[in-house]
């Protein structure tokens, strides 16, 4: 398995990413309701993604602190990083409830910074120095 050197970069990356998701967990999970009256989203929607994103806040944490990791976590990460900006975007849409102006703006704004975000973790992975770890494929020589 081909696991990359974490460059300070990509750690920069990954803890603003941690960061920006544990801020938006903890608001969803405490002011569900209000964010619902003025995003005109369910409330029950946005409290269960603020719960939903404690395990993901923890996971760019752990990953943020390792001093290599695998190239596969990260490609995951940019993809689901991807799909949420796509959910967002169906969101934005009227997919999930009916987002008013507000919540047009909040969804448009996550869509464009999970991209942002994803790209900046792409040209991380792709910074990072490719090192072979020992493992399965060390033992089958």
């Amino acid at each position: 398995m081909t696991h990359r050197t974490m460059t300070p970069f990509l750690r920069n990356v990954l803890r603003i990413d941690a960061a920006l998701s544990g801020a938006t967990a903890l608001a969803l999970m405490a002011d569900a309701e209000p964010l619902a009256a003025w995003t005109g989203l369910p409330a029950a929607a946005l409290q269960g993604i603020g719960v939903a994103l404690v395990p993901w806040v923890g996971l760019l944490a752990w990953l943020a602190g390792r001093a290599s990791v695998p190239g596969a976590a990260i490609g995951t990460v940019i993809a689901l990083n991807f799909v949420w900006a796509l959910d967002c975007a169906l969101a934005a849409f009227g997919i999930v409830g009916s987002p008013q102006g507000l919540g047009v703006a909040v969804l448009a704004m996550q869509a464009v910074g999970t991209v942002v975000l994803a790209e900046l973790e792409w040209v991380g992975l792709r910074r990072a120095s490719a090192v072979v770890s020992p493992g399965v494929g060390a033992w089958a020589r």
